[in-house]
């Protein structure tokens, strides 16, 4: 019986459609990669659209401000508050979002707020010592 040696193909021809095969496959994960995560607008400002709207994003992005979602987010919580002065949960949740957005100085007085209501509140002394930090190395 003779001895057969090669098996398959010779690597001159499934080289090639390796590679092929690889391109269309980082291709096509890219195309969805993008498509979820929406990268046709950012919150960060406006995107390569003309009228700043995001074709394949739900978030779109106004006048380079934060997204539509975020703004009702913002309002929802200012009106939770003006309904519930002593709400020490959704103050820190608005002085939290101040916080992420940079805004330190806008946020200091609203977790000093929380902390008035309930002192025992754990993440507005959280978020007031990380705000007052913040604030202490963004100054020159």
């Amino acid at each position: 019986m003779p001895e057969q040696t090669e098996r398959g193909l010779p690597p001159r021809i499934y080289l090639p459609i390796v590679i092929v095969f690889a391109v269309l496959f980082l291709g096509v994960m890219g195309y969805l990669v993008a498509l979820g995560f929406g990268v046709t607008g950012s919150v960060f400002g406006n995107s390569g659209n003309a009228n700043g709207s995001s074709a394949g994003s739900t978030t779109s992005v106004q006048g380079g401000g934060p997204p539509a979602a975020v703004m009702e987010q913002l309002s929802a919580l200012r009106a939770r508050i003006v309904a519930h002065p002593k709400d020490d949960v959704a103050i820190t949740q608005l002085a939290d979002e101040y916080l992420a957005a940079g805004k330190f100085a806008q946020a200091i007085p609203l977790y000093q707020r929380a902390l008035a209501v309930n002192p025992k509140n754990v993440a507005a002394q959280t978020g007031l010592a990380e705000a007052r930090e913040s604030l202490r190395e963004a100054q020159p």
